[in-house]
């Protein structure tokens, strides 16, 4: 279609070589909520299709999430501490928290339900058993 001399139709090869996309990563790419097991999670390829592998995913952000809220309730530092010890100690804590908190969101922008759900799944059972006492009685025994 020509409007007042300005071509509008596809543009030239030469303009597309730039947006060239490789279809086989984008196959497991989703921007909306959805449920099943072909995904990318964390890796390029991991788990793609596999459900093992599939499985091995939803563990390793359970056990993120799960670790994430014990580093984020339990007192590892004890008041026997030295100050500048106990300053550095919790600062790299900190940083290690920070960093597994990533790890966890960058899985979840996956978009896959089964990951969102394990993810809550980790913080709720340690939550769940911060409430109990789980964690102090453990935090106690490495004080000691």
């Amino acid at each position: 279609m020509d409007m007042d001399g300005m071509d509008m139709g596809n543009p030239p090869p030469a303009a597309m070589a730039g947006m060239d996309m490789n279809m086989d990563s984008m196959k497991y790419a989703h921007m909306t909520l959805y449920w099943g097991k072909n995904s990318l999670v964390l890796f390029d390829g991991f788990p793609g299709s596999n459900t093992g592998h599939y499985i091995l995913a939803l563990v390793i952000v359970f056990v993120l999430s799960a670790g994430l809220e014990f580093l984020s309730h339990c007192c590892l530092i004890g008041p026997r501490w030295q100050r500048t010890a106990a300053e550095l100690a919790r600062t790299a804590l900190h940083t290690v928290r920070m960093g597994l908190y990533y790890l966890v969101m960058l899985a979840l922008m996956s978009f896959n339900v089964g990951v969102l759900l394990v993810a809550i799944l980790g913080h709720a059972v340690i939550f769940l058993g911060h409430t109990e006492g789980w964690t102090s009685s453990v935090a106690s025994l490495s004080n000691h």
